[in-house]
């Protein structure tokens, strides 16, 4: 089977990889940042790779990327990396459409394998802590 390459951010937060979805200019790097800080580790920016590996999603960064993540204002940084990691979470990063209070769980599906799914608004100042909290709820 191959790769699924996404247009996506992507962090290990306790060895549990983070997939940061939605579009150019959304906050994607932004919320990698903010995990980072908080002690999560780059698994790739801008470009993720999934593959699937004896039945768990694997997320990975091309090989030209590793290590880089494009920081506005600053450019191109160097940052230590995990090569790759067990996906866990995906992340919508929604522009004008606010999430439900106390929304249904939602997932997505990469090789035939659901994910759940966290939807932050732009910019949400608690989104690294959501990620966390949702992390911590696991597939529920």
């Amino acid at each position: 089977m191959s790769d699924i390459h996404l247009h996506s951010t992507c962090v290990a937060v306790k060895y549990q990889a983070v997939l940061i979805a939605g579009k150019p200019g959304m906050g994607k790097t932004s919320l990698a940042l903010q995990l980072i800080d908080r002690g999560a580790i780059l698994v790739s920016d801008d470009q993720t790779l999934i593959s699937l590996e004896d039945g768990i999603l694997i997320a990975t960064s091309p090989a030209s990327l590793r290590g880089r993540i494009e920081v506005r204002n600053i450019g191109i940084c160097t940052l230590p990396f995990q090569e790759k990691s067990p996906l866990a979470l995906c992340v919508e990063i929604c522009e004008n459409d606010f999430p439900d209070r106390l929304p249904e769980p939602a997932f997505t599906a990469y090789h035939d394998i659901q994910i759940p799914v966290l939807k932050l608004i732009k910019n949400d100042p608690l989104g690294a802590i959501k990620v966390e909290l949702r992390l911590a709820m696991g597939f529920r």
